[in-house]
């Protein structure tokens, strides 16, 4: 491992062996009168799964880093131990599960003091989850989980010669967009190489916010180019998608699965339908989450309703929410929006489809779902909007 690069790493896992004292020692005073390295293990992992997981993601990080280098036929750098093993060859833990300080811990144990010290870690622990997976599904709610189908062609793109940082910008915040393996290792790449200070930092940002195991890259030293430092607020319109969308760019390339049409009002049904779908594989078109980077509601425009025609032609199918604030009491739309969405979509021969969530008939041919702890299409159903 390079000088400057070996000195960081194992500084940093210096800091996360000293990292594991504190939790260890409140530990100690949970254990049960006999135990072992195993129910040790167990033990923090139950009691301190964050932290447990942390440590998880630190271990496929590195893991996926020295499988790069092997790849092209470079050593491996990192030699990150897997979590187990890393665990167990804690100082802490040696001395803990010594002979020693099992006989301590035994002849000073006090069942009643150990149960309430373990009930007290549990609850905290419990509490710590809850708040964290709060603000995880926060974070995530409008993100996709399915590789977009048009992943390759940005990336191909953002590594062209000649892209300006608005145009790798653009690419950002499209990916930004998605929770997924790939877009993730993409992400990791961007902060461990980019010599852009501002793209780099956006994806040591963006990775925090999805809980990844990352730490921030400094300025790269030496002498500064204009590259390094060039920045771009990223101020786009509707207009600005249209004219991507004309011509030869990766706006062009994209395609999805099914164009969600529907009432703003029903952004949370819209939200689980996304979910149900992504989780069959199918890529979703939402205009206020696949393009809330261009289409922002100060600036409708012509341009917006051309830009979401374009997008229907991009899409396979249209799946529209029927539900009582997307249709009238005369079954009319109850948007102008969606008028333009089924009109366009028809007069291309995009199939259209119905998810129906009143007790009226369908308005066009019916997806069928289930509500199991969310809303849920099986694989039949989901055929329609695939082919």
């Amino acid at each position: 491992m390079a000088g400057v690069v070996k000195r960081k790493y194992e500084s940093e896992t210096r800091k996360l062996q000293k990292s594991f004292t504190r939790p260890l020692n409140l530990i100690s005073e949970a254990l049960p009168v006999e135990y072992n390295k195993f129910l040790l293990l167990k033990l923090f992992k139950e009691l301190f799964p964050l932290m447990w997981d942390s440590l998880s993601k630190r271990y496929e990080e590195y893991e996926s880093k020295d499988k790069f280098l092997t790849k092209f036929g470079i050593k491996k750098r990192y030699h990150h131990d897997e979590p187990d093993v890393f665990f167990f060859k804690l100082l802490k833990v040696k001395h803990m599960v010594s002979p020693s300080q099992r006989a301590r811990h035994k002849k000073t144990f006090n069942e009643k003091n150990a149960e309430l010290a373990y009930q007290s870690l549990l609850n905290k622990s419990n509490n710590e989850l809850k708040t964290y997976d709060k603000k995880m599904r926060s974070m995530n709610k409008d993100l996709q989980t399915v590789d977009p189908l048009y992943i390759d062609a940005f990336l191909a793109a953002y590594h062209k010669e000649g892209i300006t940082i608005q145009g790798k910008l653009e690419i950002f915040y499209e990916l930004k967009k998605y929770n997924t393996p790939k877009v993730i290792e993409f992400f990791h790449k961007l902060n461990d190489s980019e010599r852009n200070n501002q793209v780099r930092r956006m994806a040591f940002e963006h990775l925090q916010k999805l809980g990844a195991s990352v730490r921030l890259r400094k300025n790269f030293k030496g002498k500064v180019k204009l590259y390094n430092i060039e920045t771009d607020r990223f101020i786009v319109s509707p207009e600005d998608l249209y004219r991507r969308l004309e011509s030869n760019t990766i706006q062009n390339k994209k395609k999805f699965h099914a164009f969600i049409s529907h009432s703003y009002k029903d952004s949370d049904l819209v939200r689980q339908v996304k979910s149900c779908l992504n989780n069959h594989g199918l890529s979703v078109y939402c205009d206020w989450t696949s393009d809330n980077d261009f289409l922002k509601r100060n600036l409708v425009s012509d341009y917006t309703k051309m830009v979401l025609k374009k997008r229907i032609t991009q899409s396979r199918c249209i799946v529209f929410l029927q539900t009582k604030n997307s249709l009238n009491a005369d079954r009319s739309f109850s948007s102008p929006w969606i008028s333009l969405e089924i009109d366009h979509a028809s007069s291309i021969g995009k199939p259209v489809y119905s998810l129906n969530f009143t007790n009226d008939s369908d308005i066009f041919k019916q997806v069928k779902y289930y509500i199991n702890n969310g809303i849920y299409i099986d694989d039949n159903e989901v055929n329609k909007i695939r082919t």
